[in-house]
């Protein structure tokens, strides 16, 4: 009877050694292993021209916009991408974005257009749009001192009234010279054919390209037919109209819309508009909330 003891309990020894060493290996299975990974550094053995932030379609991409940065050697390395000693960051400079780039993207040629290119000046423009060239002189030029990127305004200057016409109509003057602002904040995009903002040496230009809206392109067209044409070069800064604005948000005083001026009043020996009879100029006179119109010639 003692010895069926003893068996029975050596049985249930090995059956309970057996049940612990399988758990014990099961739960070894389970643990993660520490696997130590050596991390190889890339060669990079090129640098090659990348955008250094995101440039949408349409952007004029200067020197900022771009940087060279490492990459790996690959197939075809120069004939996909613009690689360092092979060509240069200046070939992009002054081109516009033809498909927008995101921040760290490689340049390629069919992503740029680059000046002389069929579709550069539309990608220009900006959305509604449009691109009309004006023949400027020295003087009318300010002396090369406009680039692209300035805002102007155009001052129209002609006669009013032919000589020919002044002797038929027995007056003793000569033809009546006015001069007018027919154009603000017109934003040049191109000199010549230069649409390059980096360059900053003055040189004598012959054709000014100015962004305008398709009302602006009919008014040009028209003006170029009645007299000559004068660029005034705008400010950068604006004058804060410290008196409206509110909570950190600047508001700009309103400059010099469209305005004339009459050559009698810039010599005081000119005789102004011989005055008809008939009424030209109407006024608007609001009193105590009654608005009405005087006519005055």
């Amino acid at each position: 009877m003692a010895r069926k003891i003893l068996l029975i309990v050596f049985a249930l020894l090995i059956t309970g050694s057996t049940i612990f060493f399988v758990r014990s290996w099961v739960g070894q299975q389970k643990q993660p292993v520490a696997e130590t990974v050596e991390t190889v550094p890339v060669k990079a053995d090129y640098q090659i021209l990348v955008v250094s932030t995101d440039l949408p379609a349409g952007t004029l991409v200067q020197e900022k916009h771009l940087k060279w940065q490492p990459w790996p050697e690959s197939d075809d390395m120069e004939d996909v991408y613009v690689v360092e000693d092979v060509r240069t960051l200046e070939e992009f400079i002054g081109t516009v974005v033809r498909q927008g780039v995101g921040n760290g993207e490689p340049v390629t040629d069919s992503r740029f257009i680059k000046p002389g290119e069929q579709g550069f000046l539309a990608a220009v423009l900006n959305p509604g749009k449009r691109a009309i060239s004006i023949a400027v002189n020295p003087t009318a030029g300010i002396a090369g001192f406009v680039f692209p990127g300035d805002r102007v305004d155009v001052v129209l200057t002609h006669a009013l009234l032919k000589e020919s016409e002044a002797e038929e109509d027995g007056t003793a003057s000569a033809a009546r010279r006015a001069s007018e602002t027919i154009l603000t904040n017109a934003r040049v995009i191109a000199m010549d054919q230069s649409t390059n903002d980096q360059e900053q040496e003055a040189s004598v230009r012959g054709i000014a390209t100015l962004e305008v809206s398709p009302k602006q392109v009919e008014i040009l067209t028209v003006a170029k037919e009645l007299g000559q044409l004068t660029l005034s070069l705008r400010s950068l800064a604006q004058i804060v109209d410290e008196k409206n604005s509110k909570d950190d948000k600047p508001v700009f005083k309103r400059e010099r819309g469209r305005g004339h001026t009459w050559d009698s009043e810039a010599s005081s020996i000119i005789t102004g508009p011989r005055r008809t009879g008939i009424p030209t100029t109407v006024i608007n006179v609001v009193r105590a909330g009654d608005a009405k119109q005087k006519l005055f010639d």
